[in-house]
Order: structure tokens, then C-alpha cells, then sequence
């Protein structure tokens, strides 16, 4: 069995000569999605594209049509060409997915993208034990340890409110899906302020409203919007930075890369992150206790260097990209 890195995934070929791709866009006979950040858009040149319901929808939300794929709830397990697939929640966004293969008697779990923390719409990541590891390591670098999420959260609410006493409209430009979702639902939760949203975030978050029928949100040129912005008084989430008419803006940003970086042009950044942070990484680990860790994306050398000084046999797919597994 061996594991290879293609295009913005990897594609998993077995003994005899079956493939997966695991959030590839290589054709192959199945393809794992876990989420639907664009980012991690695949499988659709495969013969089957298995994803969550929600992972479908909201990437039709965004425009995407995935014509080729078979759905797969959590807690469920299908046979897909002689391979057993189930998932579970990563916590990441809606939807997103640990996909867990039975192959031969030996199991693999592939995490995509995965959050350890809860946050006010998910539950943190589900794992369980496995040979074989496929983990993210977006964040796994030690110099990324996150607050916990409360905290942020009460920095996020106390901003909002500050700008708002000053006359100003406080102003997001976040992820258009997962990210945007989680400051409408935390503005729901905290205050009574409405919260208009751009059309692409509202696209998105009609899908999560399905999920979550309490969430509230307007999207922007509707008649409903008009009204809030003559008010004046609201929370406004957006893809992007953009005028509000004649009302005055403070712009920040949500997202971990703030622990690291500055945002030049922006009011305020808060370090509130979708991903697990490198302590999170690590417990998951330990958790799911592996043969073999493989690691992907972000810091995944330096991951791979960690959890190897800890014990692990952890290979790097960024430093090498065949790796011949078991």
C-alpha cells in the first residue's frame, strides 16, 4: 500500500493495484471529499465522489455541481469496490469529514481538515484508533498554540460592541463558508443586532440554516437590507473588504494566522481558527495511536519531525512524495 501526494491531495494505491483519492482531483475509481472549502474541491474525475449531504450542498451554494457523488452520513459505512468507508465529524466546518477505510483488516483514517476544539456550531473532531494516519498539519508548528475558543470568542463580542459605541458598523471579511457562518452564529448568540452578510456568505449560510434553523442573518440587496442599513445598526460578515454605502466601517479579521501575522489595513484580527492548533494535532494523535502518521499541508515537516522525536514512524508528504506504507 502506498500513499502519494497529487495536486492539492493524495492518492492512495493498494496491493492490488486499487486507488483512492483522498481529496484529490486525480481520477480515480472513488475519491474521498472532506469538506467544501474550494481548496479541498475533488473527485470530480473519479468514477464516484463520496461526501456528506452538506458538503454537496454547500459547494452547490458556491456554484459547484458534483454530478458523480454518492452520499455518506455520519455513522454510516459503505462498500465502495471491495473497501469499506465510513465518517465521521472533523469538526472543521458543516459537513466536513474524517473518513475512516477498512482495507483488508487494516484501517486507515484520513482527517482533511480537522478542529479539536468546539466551537458554537461543532463538536470537536471524532477519532478513533487506526494503522494508518493521513492528518493535516496546517497549524502543526509548536509556535501555534491558540486561546482557548470562550476567550476569543469574548474578545470578538467585546470589539463588536465597542465599535458599535462609536458609531461605527463592526465589519468582517472572513471565509465565505465555515468561517463567516461562525461570527453570524456568534453575534446570534451574544446580542440582539442584526447581521447583513454579502451574497456569497449568504449563499452558504442558507445551507447552514438548515442545520442551525435559528440562525439569522440578512443578505445584502434585499428590501430587508435596506432597512438595517438605514438603521445603521448592525454586524456586517463579508468574503471581502467593501463599501457600506455611507456608513463608517471598522474592518477586522477572524482567522489563525493572526497569532503569526499582522493584517496591515484592518482595524482588529482575532486568532479564531477552523483547524486544530499544534497541541490539538498531537492529542489527536495520541489518540487514534497509529503504526504510521502521515502528514500534509501547512507545517507538516516540522510535524512530522515532532511526533517522529515523540516515537511515531512519521513521514512527511511534502518531503517525500511516494511513501510506501506498512
Amino acid at each position: 500500500m502506498e500513499i502519494a501526494r497529487r495536486g492539492n491531495g493524495a492518492v492512495l494505491t493498494l496491493d492490488d493495484g486499487r486507488t483512492v483519492a483522498l481529496d484529490s482531483d486525480e481520477p480515480m475509481a472513488f475519491a474521498c471529499v472532506s469538506h467544501a472549502h474550494m481548496d479541498h474541491l475533488s473527485g470530480r474525475g473519479s468514477r464516484s465522489a463520496v461526501m456528506t449531504e452538506e458538503t454537496r450542498l454547500i459547494f452547490g451554494a458556491r456554484g459547484v455541481k458534483v454530478r458523480n457523488h454518492v452520499r455518506l452520513d455520519f455513522g454510516r459505512s459503505a462498500d465502495l469496490g471491495g473497501v469499506r468507508v465510513s465518517v465521521q465529524p472533523s469538526g472543521h466546518m458543516l459537513g466536513s469529514a474524517v473518513f475512516e477505510l477498512d482495507l483488508d483488516g487494516r484501517k486507515l483514517l484520513y482527517t482533511g481538515d480537522l478542529n479539536t476544539q468546539a466551537s458554537i456550531l461543532h463538536d470537536p473532531a471524532w477519532s478513533t484508533e487506526a494503522d494508518v494516519l493521513v492528518i493535516e498539519s496546517t497549524y502543526g508548528s509548536p509556535v501555534y498554540r491558540f486561546e482557548e475558543r470562550e476567550l476569543v470568542y469574548a474578545k470578538v463580542v467585546r470589539w463588536i460592541k465597542e465599535t458599535l459605541r462609536d458609531g461605527r458598523v463592526p465589519a468582517f471579511s472572513v471565509y465565505a463558508a465555515g468561517k463567516a457562518q461562525e461570527v453570524i452564529a456568534l453575534v446570534n448568540q451574544s446580542m440582539r443586532v442584526p447581521v447583513l452578510v454579502s451574497r456569497d456568505v449568504g449563499s452558504v449560510a442558507s445551507v447552514y440554516k438548515r442545520a442551525y434553523p435559528w440562525m439569522e442573518f440578512v443578505v445584502e440587496g434585499t428590501e430587508e437590507a435596506s432597512e438595517v442599513l438605514r438603521d445603521g445598526e448592525l454586524v456586517y460578515v463579508s468574503e471581502r473588504v467593501k463599501s457600506l454605502g455611507g456608513l463608517r466601517a471598522s474592518w477586522s479579521v477572524a482567522t489563525g494566522w493572526a497569532l503569526t501575522r499582522s493584517f496591515a489595513g484592518f482595524d482588529a484580527s482575532f486568532a479564531l481558527s477552523s483547524h486544530a492548533d499544534f497541541a490539538g494535532l498531537v492529542e489527536y494523535v495520541e489518540s487514534v495511536s497509529p503504526r504510521v502518521v502521515v502528514t500534509m499541508y501547512g507545517s507538516s515537516s516540522v510535524f512530522a519531525s515532532h511526533l517522529r522525536r515523540l516515537g511515531y514512524r512519521a513521514i512527511s508528504l511534502d518531503e517525500r512524495q511516494n511513501v510506501r506504507l506498512l
